[in-house]
């Protein structure tokens, strides 16, 4: 009887043999089955290569969003598709060098590689499947009715299986060229089914053709067509892979189930996953699976190692302890849980309306809650005295070193937070729009209505007031008194320390400037940076508002961070570039896919960013690469940071994340 023979009569008794961890989710991973290695990818763009022991073979990481990847049985290839302009083609040797650039075929959606590492597919929305050899020429193309969603090579023959991801499969024939011509492809069949194929899987021969179809449970077709029936787990199916011979198959459901079948259907084993999987692959010779979880953890589960003689005494390394939210390491960042949480609020509307701000000197959190009520925290968790009410409608917090003020449409409450004093201000506000402050040596400057602006000082006197013909957009305090404003009448005004003001730039009123205060070691020259959105173009300005330099940026502004060194010019995709006061940039940034990332500065000096995806909190350099990340039992509410630390809410709780960039 031969070992595998032997094994399939077995009676499974699964060990996980190890588990990895991603810095940023995982989004996807692939089985090299002759060379051993595993082929992983997550949300940040990082790319990782392990082999089957667990052990990190390499790491990289890609400039743009990886779209599909695959990798060839032998490990040699490694393809991705990656959503630069246009998209593009990167071919890879195992060492993740880039051997062939390409721009990839428009809309394409996945990319599959030959188990031999010869050819490459990639399939777009058109109903379009490209061929590309491995030196990244064109080798061929087939054109169907419905577009082609998951595509495999046959590994012993010249065939491949394609399905629609709406109720149609196909078999291809690959002849090899004749002279020097393309690849002779031919559609050999054609099978209409009425279900939903996520994910299409094969064994060695081709024989036993999987087809993961949810609720309709797998679908079996043979090298022909025809379907031989179904295998029915009573949830919905997204993942179903069988090893080389066809004799085992492993399974996974949208419910978090993990199957272990033989190729008559019976399931030998299964269990519930703490999540579902979102990648599952099996050894060519049924011996262990590999899956992983959104979460980031990518496991090596043996199913037979409690029976095998050989597996008894080995020594696997086990890093499955090191489960997200413990603690431990990622494969190259940290896993953390909150340093604490405590309650916050007493309603989910309360958490969900709070703003929260995080001072640096000194470290303290503030949360500003409906019925206008400022709760002041320590860094350790502790209350700092009871909340204090405000009145008026809105909620507004403003922070500037050793301060604080809280707002709302006619009350602003000023925070000494050295010396534990908090005084409202008994100046009478009406509708207040703006604010900014900066108490140690110019006070408040504040909009009322939008279109009246004045500078107070901390004692409540007005130093001067100015009523403006346009509503002001965007406001900052600047050197020696000075203050700037733009307005949505298309002009960039500066009010010296007495309130007579001057217009420094115009621009077209639909396309207002971001604003703010030039950042620390500017030139003596530079006194504002704008961002115009739709213009595109990052702008210097010296103290009278007069353009000194400009710098474009290749896409509509969103937002615009002042960061102790460096101002960070934001995309609403969440591409973002730094530059310094001189308009040199310092960094760039790929997309994070999301809107309004907070940028702070870390304990360490260095620009940070905060991401949040679903459940998970990410935090990252402007270059792309994952400091640490969290995975949270509920998606984060409203949050706040600072070189302190991060704060948010967690429902009703308020959680703290200590920046631990730099030692105290």
């Amino acid at each position: 009887m031969s070992e595998t023979a032997g094994r399939a009569a077995m009676r499974i008794d699964p060990e996980t043999a190890w588990t990895v961890v991603t810095d940023s989710p995982l989004k996807g991973l692939a089985l090299a089955r002759e060379a051993g290695t595993i082929l992983v990818w997550d949300e940040g763009n990082q790319l990782y290569l392990f082999d089957i022991q667990g052990e990190s073979l390499s790491c990289s990481r890609v400039p743009s969003r990886i779209v599909s990847g695959a990798i060839s049985d032998d490990g040699s290839l490694i393809a991705l598709l990656v959503e630069a302009e246009g998209g593009e083609l990167l071919l890879l040797d195992a060492d993740f060098s880039v051997a062939h650039q390409k721009p990839a075929p428009s809309d394409a959606a996945f990319v599959t590689i030959d188990p031999h590492g010869r050819y490459v597919a990639v399939g777009t929305r058109h109903g379009l499947l490209h061929l590309i050899n491995r030196y990244g020429r064109p080798a061929g193309r087939v054109e169907t009715i419905e577009t082609i969603a998951h595509f495999c090579f046959i590994p012993d023959r010249p065939m491949a299986i394609g399905a629609a991801s709406m109720g149609m499969m196909l078999g291809l024939a690959i002849d090899p060229p004749r002279g020097s011509g393309p690849l002779e492809i031919e559609i050999l069949w054609q099978e209409r089914m009425m279900s939903t194929v996520g994910r299409l899987t094969l064994n060695g021969d081709g024989s036993m053709v999987l087809a993961s179809c949810y609720t309709l449970g797998i679908q079996r077709f043979d090298l022909k067509g025809r379907n031989e029936g179904a295998y029915h787990l009573g949830g919905t199916v997204s993942h179903a892979v069988p090893d080389f011979p066809g004799r085992t198959i492993a399974a996974a459901t949208l419910e978090g189930e993990l199957a272990i079948m033989n190729s008559a259907g019976n399931v030998r084993w299964r269990t519930t996953l703490p999540r579902p999987a979102i990648g599952l692959e099996i050894d060519p010779l049924g011996r262990y699976v590999i899956y992983g979880h959104s979460t980031g953890e990518v496991v090596r589960l043996d199913l037979f190692a409690g029976l095998s003689p050989q597996g008894a005494g080995r020594r696997v390394r086990r890093v499955a302890s090191a489960s997200v939210g413990s603690g431990a390491r990622a494969a190259t960042g940290a896993i953390r849980s909150p340093n604490w949480i405590v309650p916050a609020v007493d309603s989910d509307q309360q958490a969900e309306a709070g703003v929260l701000a995080v001072v640096e000197d000194p470290p303290l959190i503030a949360l500003f809650t409906s019925p206008q009520r400022l709760h002041l925290f320590g860094t350790t968790g502790d209350r700092r005295g009871p909340p204090t009410e405000l009145a008026g409608i809105g909620r507004g917090l403003r922070t500037t070193p050793g301060w604080l003020a809280a707002a709302t449409d006619r009350q602003v409450l000023l925070c000494d937070l050295r010396r534990n004093s908090f005084k409202r201000l008994e100046a009478s506000f009406h509708e207040l729009t703006h604010l900014a402050i900066r108490p140690d040596d110019f006070g408040l400057v504040l909009v009322q209505e939008r279109d009246r602006i004045g500078r107070l000082n901390t004692s409540s006197r007005w130093v001067w007031k100015q009523e403006l013909t346009s509503p002001v957009e965007e406001l900052a305090i600047g050197p020696y008194g000075f203050v700037a404003a733009t307005t949505t009448g298309g002009t960039m005004l500066i009010f010296d320390p007495a309130g007579e003001y001057n217009t420094g730039l115009t621009f077209d009123p639909t396309d207002p400037p971001l604003l703010v205060e030039a950042p620390v070691d500017s030139p003596p020259h530079v006194a504002w940076i704008t961002l115009t959105r739709r213009a595109q173009l990052l702008r210097g300005h010296d103290l009278r508002g007069q353009v000194v330099w400009e710098h474009p940026i290749p896409w509509e502004g969103w937002a615009l961070h002042r960061l102790n060194r460096a101002v960070v010019a934001a995309a609403a995709d969440g591409q973002a570039i730094a530059c310094d006061g001189s308009g040199e940039r310092r960094f760039s940034s790929t997309s994070s896919g999301e809107v309004n990332d907070p940028f702070f500065v870390g304990r360490d000096g260095s620009p940070l960013r905060l991401t949040r995806k679903g459940m998970h909190l990410i935090c990252s350099s402007l270059d792309g690469r994952v400091r640490w990340r969290a995975f949270m039992d509920e998606a984060p509410g409203p949050l706040a940071c600072g070189p302190p630390g991060i704060a948010l809410m967690l429902g009703r709780s308020l959680a703290w994340f200590h920046d631990d960039s730099a030692p105290d």
